[in-house]
Parts: structure tokens; sequence; C-alpha cells
């Protein structure tokens, strides 16, 4: 299988190579494809480097799949283009994931909407949405989800290097005895995010909700084909370089012990469970991790139909690349490692 990646440079993209080269089900090197500004430049690659070259010269009819992590106006210029060629686009995009007719996957949670020989696009979710649903899905299948509650503490690498840039001069600032108000933002962030907490990703819509919100809001019920499930979230960026964590509340259909919802919790794909109530990961302990960690596993006072946990993951990784991957991987007839 002939493999593409574009927007191969960038921090999801660079991630996205280094799981292709563990790999067998690939033929060679993937085709690293950039804009014409990133074109030429080498990146690593198992044993040895791959040329990123430009997009709009490559030969798209010699790709079999290409996963896109190139912004959302890339992705709807060439992923048509792409699929027209023959190709299966895995893109990570949010351009395509409210289209009726593409996919959204994650694939321990509704892998079987895709398989070998799928053509077209397939919807990689946003990044956080992906975490709270693997969860989310086993609870559903376990007891029944009446509503979905999550507040999420989201890493600056979400926003690409020029968050983690940001951050770094501001912190740098500040350790320097530079005098910074709170309220001054920088090109990535509204507001200052070296030692802040800002509860704001993407525009504002009309209902008070941002955009990242209504990601985790749309996506959460179209990743369980749950269209009546109540869903709310608060997105809260935070200064942590990576990994990205939340906070949910589930409201159950039924009542359940405590012990069935972490065997059910445990026993979902792709779910590291921590034990007991008070065991829990943090976004740089899971850093470089594919696995969702879920952890603080506990009721609400007085209700046995609420269960209350903190889930984190590496946005990189599960919440970016490692979700395409496993995605090319099924389109390959594979299973992803």
């Amino acid at each position: 299988m002939r493999l593409a990646v574009l927007g191969a440079s960038g921090l999801v993209g660079r991630s996205m190579l280094s799981l292709l080269a563990r790999q067998d089900w690939i033929t060679g090197a993937p085709l690293a494809l950039s804009s014409a500004r990133s074109a030429g430049l080498e990146l690593p690659f198992g044993d040895g480097p791959v040329t990123c070259r430009d997009v709009a010269a490559a030969d798209l009819a010699s790709i079999d799949v290409a996963i896109f992590s190139a912004g959302g106006a890339a992705s709807r210029h060439w992923a048509p283009r792409f699929v027209q060629a023959g190709a299966a686009v895995v893109d990570n995009s949010s351009a395509w994931r409210q289209d009726p007719a593409v996919p959204l996957v994650v694939p321990e949670v509704n892998g079987h909407l895709v398989g070998p020989g799928h053509r077209g696009i397939i919807a990689n979710p946003n990044c956080s949405t992906i975490q709270i649903a693997l969860p989310c899905a086993a609870l559903e299948r376990a007891a029944g989800l009446r509503e979905v509650h999550a507040t999420t503490l989201q890493a600056v690498s979400g926003a690409g290097q020029g968050g983690h840039d940001e951050l770094v001069a501001q912190a740098n600032g500040l350790a320097g005895g530079e005098q910074a108000g709170a309220e001054r933002g920088g090109e990535v962030f509204p507001r200052r995010i070296a030692a802040n907490a800002i509860p704001e990703i993407g525009a504002l819509d009309g209902s008070g909700f941002f955009e990242e919100e209504l990601k985790v809001h749309r996506e959460l019920r179209r990743i369980l084909a749950r269209g009546d499930l109540a869903v709310t979230c608060t997105a809260t960026r935070v200064p942590v370089w990576n990994g990205h964590a939340a906070a949910v509340r589930a409201v159950l259909a039924q009542d359940v012990t405590l012990d069935e919802v972490v065997a059910a919790l445990a026993a979902w794909p792709g779910l590291a469970v921590a034990p007991t109530s008070g065991e829990y990961r943090t976004p740089a302990e899971v850093s470089g991790d594919v696995s969702v960690h879920v952890g603080r596993v506990r009721h609400e006072p007085g209700r046995r139909d609420a269960v209350l946990f903190w889930v984190v993951a590496d946005n990189l990784l599960k919440g970016a690349a490692w979700n395409a991957v496993q995605i090319a991987a099924r389109l390959a007839g594979a299973e992803a490692r």
C-alpha cells in the first residue's frame, strides 16, 4: 500500500511519520507532502530521512491512502482531488467532520464504518472528543448514557508549533521579570497562556459556546450514533506542553456499581484504567503513549447512575496521528502497532 502524508512537516505530520515507520503493512516510505514553502525539507523516517514534496506537483494517481494534517482550507481543496485520483483520505481537520456522507471514526468505537477497499474521505475527530469517546462508548454499552458533561484542559501543542513557541516566549518573559498583563494575548492565544488558564478555544458561537466546545458536542453524538445524547463541554487551554485532560461527568440510564463501571472501562480496547478512585495519570506522564488513560473513577455523591472520571491522552498521538494511522491500517486490512 502506497501512503502519503499531507502536512508532513507539522507537529502532527511528524508524529504520523514516526508512527508509520513502525508499520509493516505499508510499501516503502510514505510520500511526504507539504506546501511549496516546506518543499525540500528533510524529515526523519525510520533509518533514513524523507524529503517533503510540493503537493501541487505530486502524482496523486500513485497514492492508495493519504493522511491529511494540513488544516481545513488545504483539506477542502485537496481531499476531493485525491479521492478523484483513486485514494482514500483520512483527514485530521474539522473540514468534513459534520458531513453526513463522511464517516467520523474512532477505530475502537466505530471502526466497522471503514475497511479494505473504502474510497472517499474519512474524518479524524477532534483530539478531545476522541479521548472522551472511548470511556463514554464503554459506559454506553454497559449501562446506556443519558448525559455527558466535560471540562477539558488542553495543551498548547494542540495549537501547533506556534502555540508551543508562544508559551516559551511568554514564560521566558515572565521569568525575566517582564510585566505582561494576563489580558494580553499573542498571535496564537487570546490571552496570555504562560501561568494562566483560558476558557476559550476557537470562535464564539451565538449560543455562548466556543468552537472547540461545539466540536465535542456534535462529534461525540456522531461517533456514538446518539443524536439525542445531552452533551456539554467547557474547553480550556492550559500552559501544558503536550497531553490533553478532561474531567467528565456521565449520567447513565441505570444504576451501576463502581466495580461494574471500572470493569466496563478496563475491558474497552484502547483504555488504560486506574483500579481505584484515588489513582490517575497526568499529561506529562502519558506524553508519547498511544493509550487513553482513565482515573479518579467515582460515583457522584448519593447517585449510582452518575459517574465522574478523569481522562488524559497524548493529543498529538491518540488525539490525532495515532487515530489516523489506525484508520489507515483498517483500510489496508491490517492492525496498527
